[in-house]
């Protein structure tokens, strides 16, 4: 099996993987978009930002943005948006920040109504709406809770005292100053022990003293309440610890980034030398002289398996169905799952026999059949290299409708129709072609005929090649010839002589077992016959003349099923 067939049955887990791996900050992004989205909900009512304090909001992540502080796993906890002179409304999707504790938008221009859904959130502690144009009190659960002073905030009108049910503490950032007195009158005695207080226009809220505590004095009618200074044109620097938590908020997003990218690097790492295991030696059992040292340069992408697996699947190498004039044989196997497969074994013999040329011919053998990759040629799916007991092997896919030697030639095969051999022929040339065309170096087919062609159950063709030792290069065009002599003997349905087709100058008498032809698409092929026999086409050059006479695509000539994927997968699984 290729490394890109690999790579695309892998590639759903390492995808996955790649998701798992993300770095923590990231994945904050992707979990707690719903809060992101409240604060640009928020920014979209923003009417003006004279200084640009919401530049950077809609960049992620969404707790690096201006005046947001998030908490260790990810959520909105504070929104500090204090004298910066915003103008607007409030957006009700703030109520969306179910873990915001501090909103604090003093000091701005805020109009309208606070949106009930803000009053609802669970878990607030600091509300600071001072200094805003608010125009009116707004519901606090079953009670009313003031904006800010009476008094203090134009536009706004005053509302009866709260029945307070729980603390608005300080802002644990910020020292308040201290308490101003108004002139308001103590709580009675019988108020609930927990209290609501209102803050001072130019401090954020703090607690309310206890209520044994002495009240203030009450100053004389006619002591005016100290100037209330003209808010801040400027924003206040951060507090220190506000930089604190901001700065360990960056140290935080740069180490997730860091773990996630050194995650996915050891994944990628793991994977590649998974399938591309390294070069070895290999020492030869009883090697001496010209044997030495062997060295298995096998291209990795096809699995290596053991002679014992191989022996399970082809009941102890009983069931023979083929041989080469290189001195091999054929077996049909049949692996667990029940997928079939043809393994091409070299004749018994001893490692001391096998000489180096030949291990290197074995070893380049697969790596160049391992490159075709292509759908109408049998691939190879694994192989064995085992010294002790001596075994060469490949494992091919299986055609189980044999070759189309046998579909031409013998009698009690099923023959085939005109439409089927167009398909056949046409399958071949796409496939040839391929392997002229691959880089870095071409391959060319070392014994094109018919009796190296086999049929899938739907009747494709692929093109094997089974000698099992790597031979000299062939010059692609001794391809085409071959080509030529296939596709007159697809024809015709007889075994060709090249020498006398040389020499044939009428157009082929069709096969006399079709039933039907098409007697001007078979004058054409006649053509393409006279021009592969004579080397004047490139087999790319053949590929195009072949489908504007038969109009088949390469897709329409490709098998519809193939069962040879699962025994690919089976034999994958058993490697790892």
């Amino acid at each position: 099996m290729s490394s890109d067939q690999r790579w695309r049955l892998l590639r759903p887990a390492i995808s996955i993987l790649f998701l798992c791996l993300l770095p923590h900050n990231l994945t904050f992004g992707l979990c707690f978009s719903n809060e992101a989205l409240a604060l640009m909900k928020f920014k979209e009512r923003i009417e003006k930002d004279p200084f640009g304090a919401l530049m950077n909001w809609g960049e992620l992540p969404h707790c690096s943005w201006s005046g947001v502080v998030c908490s260790h796993d990810g959520r909105v906890v504070i929104l500090n948006l204090r004298d910066l002179s915003l103008q607007g409304t409030l957006a009700p999707e703030l109520g969306n920040l179910t873990h915001l504790k501090s909103l604090i938008l003093r000091n701005n221009s805020f109009s309208g109504k606070v949106p009930e859904e803000v009053t609802e959130l669970q878990e607030l502690e600091i509300l600071d709406l001072c200094d805003n144009n608010f125009g009116q009190p707004f519901p606090f659960g079953r009670r009313l809770l003031q904006i800010s002073p009476p008094g203090l905030n134009p536009g706004f009108d005053a509302a009866p005292p709260p029945s307070p049910t729980e603390n608005f503490v300080a802002d644990p950032f910020v020292t308040p100053p201290p308490p101003v007195n108004r002139g308001e009158s103590p709580p009675p005695v019988d108020s609930p022990t927990k209290n609501l207080t209102l803050p001072p226009a130019q401090s954020i809220p703090v607690p309310v003293p206890p209520l044994s505590a002495q009240p203030p004095p009450v100053p004389p009618p006619s002591a005016q309440p100290p100037p209330v200074p003209p808010p801040s044109t400027q924003s206040p620097p951060p507090q220190p610890s506000v930089l604190r938590r901001k700065g360990s908020q960056k140290i935080f997003i740069i180490v997730g980034v860091l773990v996630g990218v050194l995650g996915v690097m050891a994944a990628l790492v793991a994977f590649f030398l998974l399938w591309y295991k390294k070069e070895k030696m290999i020492k030869p059992f009883g090697a001496t002289g010209s044997s030495a040292q062997l060295r298995d340069v096998v291209n990795t992408g096809v699995p290596k398996l053991k002679l014992s697996e191989l022996e399970t699947a082809c009941e102890d190498f009983s069931n023979i169905i083929g041989s080469t004039s290189s001195d091999a044989t054929i077996y049909k196997g049949t692996l667990s799952s029940g997928s079939e497969i043809a393994v091409l074994s070299v004749a018994s013999g001893s490692l001391q026999d096998w000489s180096v040329d030949c291990e290197t011919q074995f070893q380049e053998k697969i790596q160049r059949l391992s490159q075709v990759d292509h759908k109408n040629f049998l691939n190879v799916i694994g192989y064995c290299h085992e010294d002790e007991p001596f075994n060469r092997m490949l494992v091919f896919e299986y055609a189980p409708n044999g070759s189309l030697f046998e579909h031409l030639h013998e009698q009690d095969t099923e023959h085939l129709d005109w439409p089927m051999r167009l398909r056949i022929a046409m399958g071949i040339a796409y496939c040839v072609e391929h392997m002229h065309n691959l880089k870095p170096k071409p391959i060319s087919h070392t014994n094109l005929n018919s009796s190296s062609i086999y049929l899938t159950p739907d009747y494709a063709a692929k093109v094997a090649d089974f000698t099992f030792l790597s031979s000299a290069p062939l010059d692609p065009m001794t391809n085409v010839f071959s080509f030529g002599a296939l596709l007159h003997e697809i024809i015709t349905g007889k075994i060709p002589d090249p020498d006398s087709l040389l020499l044939q100058e009428t157009k082929p008498v069709a096969d006399p077992t079709l039933k039907s032809y098409e007697e001007e698409v078979m004058e054409k092929l006649w053509e393409v016959v006279k021009e592969c026999l004579n080397k004047k086409l490139k087999m790319k050059e053949v590929v195009v003349k072949l489908q504007e006479i038969t109009g088949i695509t390469s897709e329409v000539s490709l098998p519809r099923r193939s069962p040879a994927w699962w025994a690919e997968l089976e034999i994958i699984s058993t490697e790892m």
